[in-house]
């Protein structure tokens, strides 16, 4: 039998972000002492993103390098004249806007005192002139924060000034921020011994060293964003005490991520999510891959599968990518999570469709899960353990290579769970990666290792019938292996990523054994020729051995196979090149013109593809929004528009290793896609997009289509019957049905509201309006998973005392199905669901604890999955994770 047919019969069902660049850079963070001190802007310590592209270079696996702006004036802050007594420290931190020409645009407040301390630190700030920041060697407008710490003014001194005490002792040590360990740049070290105060401040990388005199020392640490310190220590004449303070942030988010610097808008239809937009969405299981079943466009099979209807494309025309590198099976059976580690995944990308020409081989949507470059000081224990699965991951710099390596590995156990409702099925799942970053982000090189494996078990066929505990045997395996080697190089405007991707892909199920093995060679080069011309090319080829063998596993008596199919499938070999440019002629135009070529053959069948594509984006006007930027992409209201034509080679009906693509002779799919909208930002975190889109299918092969042609039968005529025909079997007239090319279209209107925040509340309001439609017998019908309404409301709220809690609504109407009035005349009903997750922190020193309760369908609403068959389901999980 068809595997995907048994596996969703067996289920009980028979139908079962524009580019970003992101500078996440360390920028200059600056902390001062009160009065006549200087301030000095030391390196911030942030998680720095990999594969971030310069601002007009969008360059999948290879980063650019970002040189800080340096202040050119000393930073200082008069203390003011007017100020009220204080006894504590007071920290004022801001946030400065500093153009491409070095001087400073913009000063914002990020935390607040009194207002004459306030007033202070922005009037100084205002003054600050800098050498503007370079990135790729180019001067690029960015945002830096700088913090001032106003001490308390001494005592007036007395009618007698006498001489203070010899500083003949020390403190040095570092300040590491609780629970991750990370250095605490800018604070404020203090140091009372006696009546007197002495200061020092904390380097890039938390270090501080306060000369004192001898005797008992009261120690406060001040910080914006964290909480007061306080140590009573003992200093000693002629010594050093050597001490580490771990010092708590006011919240922790275990998945933060800095992100500084100005976005540029270069894609048209990309969403892109990071952070707890992609950990702790409700319904996911802290999966970022799964997210994007809450975004506008996306549709559902069934509620509990992982195949996303993008924009009315059969799930194998969509592809799923870790940075580039296609994933033949992302996600494990059933409700399982993706392959890839959460701590691996550093934003996802998004396109319902519109992809530039560096995406190649699908019709549909891409999903590209962009991995970060692990810093070389970086240490990391990251164990998470939840009713379905358990895991961890390891992170550990290797000195004597310059490299930082990166293990993880999980193991899942739904059977446990299944085992409590059925005896008649059980799930296993496993997946590893390994990886290794060494050199730095412009000039350096990675290999990374992965993999996954899944086995389904059901009744053995010698199990008694009728048992109510029959023995198991092995009913579909999956698995696969990858190699990722990259190598980067930089000099100047010229960037160049050099890539090798090998790996072994492999199916068994009934009557289908396919064994596939692959290499991907790619090059690809980038050069920025000025501020308004960014040229891209490069060239690609793919390589895959099948090897057919006989099934080893066993459906219950099943016979149907897939051999058929598959018997002429021995090699597929692909060349691709592809060119693109991206150009600015004016502030206002970005115009993204490209063109790939693909070449397929298969030993028996050559087939090619061109597909120009073009990309526009014009910015209307500009809106004044406190807290953004003047003149930025974020304060623009954009129009943006695109075309382009995309072939992909024919694909089985789901994604399954070793048996994504099909032989040529079946002729590539081609899409043509359009799309046309408007990004307005409201206001600082706020932001509104709509887009409309029409799309092209034609052919469509492999089609997953599930619903009957017709439920009515021809009559006999004769009053006896004179023959007696078999029906063909349900598994043959799918069969049929997806080797029969189709001609398809979509068409819609999407609407996004989101609010983007480091804290507070953050989500998204999504709503889409689509139509998807096939071609057949003289008329256009409704896709089988065609749903006219998707909504999605998304909202996470950090609470006080480390607590996060979020919600998902979602409504998707109800799928075509066929009656006795015709094919998919009628719909079944739409379905809600509720999801709910709730976080609590819980942080010492070293170490931080995650406490989480994830409930999919926490309300038990039903879904009707055929006409007049409902399910209801909940699907609470309960998990802890650590890091150290």
């Amino acid at each position: 039998m068809v595997v995907a047919l048994w596996w969703l019969t067996r289920l009980g069902d028979p139908v079962a972000l524009k580019v970003v660049a992101l500078l996440a850079l360390a920028l200059p963070l600056g902390t001062a002492r009160a009065q006549t001190a200087d301030a000095g802007l030391p390196e911030a310590p942030v998680r720095q993103a990999q594969d971030a592209a310069p601002p007009e270079t969008p360059a999948p696996g290879q980063p650019a390098e970002l040189e800080p702006p340096q202040p050119l004036v000393p930073t200082k802050v008069p203390y003011p004249a007017d100020a009220p007594p204080h006894e504590q420290p007071v920290v004022v931190r801001v946030k400065i806007s500093v153009g491409a020409d070095g001087t400073v645009q913009k000063v914002e407040l990020l935390t607040h005192s009194l207002p004459v301390f306030d007033d202070a630190v922005v009037r100084a700030a205002q003054a600050f002139t800098f050498q503007p920041a370079r990135y790729g060697g180019q001067p690029v407008p960015v945002e830096i924060t700088f913090t001032h710490t106003f001490q308390p003014p001494p005592p007036s001194p007395a009618p007698v000034v006498e001489a203070g005490p010899p500083l003949n002792a020390a403190l040095r040590g570092r300040l590491l921020e609780m629970g991750t360990r990370l250095p605490v740049a800018g604070a404020t070290v203090a140091a009372l011994v006696g009546e007197r105060h002495y200061t020092a401040e904390t380097d890039g990388k938390g270090r501080f060293r306060l000369p004192a005199p001898s005797g008992d020392a009261r120690i406060t640490v001040h910080a914006a964003g964290y909480n007061a310190f306080l140590q009573l220590e003992r200093l000693y004449p002629q010594q050093e005490l050597a001490v580490t303070y771990y010092i708590e942030r006011e919240s922790y988010d275990p998945y933060e991520i800095v992100i500084l610097g100005e976005q540029h808008r270069e894609e048209v239809s990309r969403i892109t999510l990071r952070g707890p937009e992609i950990t702790e969405v409700p319904g996911t299981f802290g999966d970022p891959f799964r997210v994007i079943q809450a975004l506008p466009g996306t549709a559902s099979i069934v509620a509990l599968l992982p195949f996303p209807v993008v924009r009315g494309a059969s799930p194998n025309s969509t592809g799923f990518l870790l940075d580039g590198t296609r994933v033949p099976l992302l996600y494990h059976l059933l409700v399982g999570s993706s392959v890839i580690h959460p701590e691996f995944i550093d934003e996802i990308q998004f396109y319902p469709g519109g992809a530039p020409v560096l995406y190649g081989g699908y019709t549909g949507g891409i999903v590209d899960g962009r991995s970060h470059r692990a810093r070389s000081d970086e240490h990391l224990i990251d164990l998470d353990a939840n009713l379905l699965q358990a895991g961890g991951l390891v992170r550990q710099p290797i000195p004597f290579l310059g490299a930082t390596v990166t293990a993880a590995g999980r193991y899942g156990y739904p059977g446990l769970i299944l085992s409590l409702a059925t005896s008649q099925l059980s799930l296993s799942y496993w997946d590893y990666q390994f990886r290794l970053d060494g050199g730095n982000p412009r000039n350096g090189w990675t290999v990374s290792f992965f993999g996954a494996g899944d086995e389904l078990d059901t009744p053995a066929p010698n199990a008694p019938a009728g048992s109510s505990n029959p023995p198991l045997a092995p009913a579909l395996v999956l698995n696969f292996h990858r190699a990722d080697l990259r190598a980067y190089h930089g000099s100047g405007g010229f960037d160049g990523l050099y890539r090798l991707v090998l790996g072994y892909d492999h199916t068994d199920s009934s009557g289908t054994n396919v064994e596939t093995w692959v290499a991907e060679p790619s090059l690809r080069w980038h050069y920025r020729a000025g501020e308004r011309l960014t040229l891209v090319c490069g060239v690609e080829g793919s390589f895959h051995d099948y090897v057919q063998g006989t099934a080893s596993t066993t459906l219950g008596g099943s016979a149907f196979s897939l051999s058929s199919v598959t018997q002429d499938l021995h090699a597929l070999y692909v060349g691709s090149a592809l060119a693109e440019i991206l150009w600015r002629p004016t502030s206002r135009w970005l115009i993204r013109p490209g063109v790939r070529t693909d070449v397929y053959y298969d030993k028996a069948t050559t087939k090619s593809g061109v597909d120009p594509r073009l990309t526009v984006r014009y910015k209307l006007t500009t809106r004044e929004l406190a807290g953004v930027a003047a003149d930025s992409d974020d304060s623009a209201v954009w129009l943006k528009a695109a075309v382009g034509i995309y072939h992909q080679p024919p694909r089985f009906v789901l994604p399954l290793p070793g048996l994504d693509t099909m032989p040529l002779k079946y002729g590539l799919q081609q899409s043509i896609q359009t799309s046309l909208g408007a990004e307005v930002p409201l206001s600082q975190y706020f932001s509104a997009t709509i887009e409309g889109y029409f799309a092209y299918m034609d052919p469509t092969i492999f089609d997953l289509t599930v619903n009957a042609e017709t439920l009515n039968t021809v009559g006999d005529t004769t009053l006896t019957p004179t023959t007696t025909v078999s029906p063909p079997s349900d598994a043959q007239q799918l069969l049929d049905r997806l080797l029969n090319a189709r001609t398809g279209r979509a068409y819609g209107l999407e609407a996004l509201i989101r609010r983007q925040a480091k804290s507070g509340l953050y989500g998204w309001l999504s709503y889409t309006l689509s139509h998807s439609e096939r071609y057949q017998n003289g008329v256009w019908s409704p896709y089988d998973f065609d749903r006219t309404h998707l909504v999605n409301l998304v909202a996470g709220l950090r609470l006080p005392r480390n607590w996060d809690v979020g919600v998902r609504f979602q409504y998707q109407s109800g799928k075509p199905a066929t009656t006795t009035s015709g094919y998919n005349t009628a719909r079944t009903s739409g379905y809600d669901r509720v999801d709910i997750r709730v976080d609590k922190r819980a942080v010492y020193r070293g170490w931080l604890l995650d406490f989480y309760v994830d409930i999919m369908n926490a309300a038990l609403l039903p879904e009707e999955v055929t006409p007049g068959v409902s399910i209801r389901y909940v699907l609470p999980t309960v998990g802890l994770r650590a890091r150290f």
